[in-house]
């Protein structure tokens, strides 16, 4: 797993989606580290962000990862170019 950042990321469809900015976990070839519990009320999937930012998540790795699995999921994110092409005022 990776921390990476996220700068203005649309998670969703290309009707309604969220975009969320801070730092997550990333793992290549999966996507973002999420909880089934963090869905909206319309069912669109965010990723992890924890308050702590990136030395929250830093420690969470330092300590070996989470404790446990249950309710985790991988989510891809819109590309921020895709989204700027559909909307070019962005």
């Amino acid at each position: 797993m990776q921390i990476k950042r996220l700068r203005n990321t649309h998670f969703g469809t290309k009707k309604i989606s969220r975009v969320v900015s801070g730092w997550g976990l990333y793992e290549p070839g999966k996507g973002w580290v999420a909880f089934s519990a963090d869905r909206d009320e319309f069912g669109i999937l965010i990723p992890y962000i924890p308050c702590g930012g990136k030395r929250a998540l830093q420690s969470i790795l330092d300590a070996g990862g989470f404790c446990s699995f249950e309710g985790m999921e991988y989510q891809k994110g819109a590309r921020n170019d895709d989204i700027a092409k559909r909307n070019p005022e962005a």
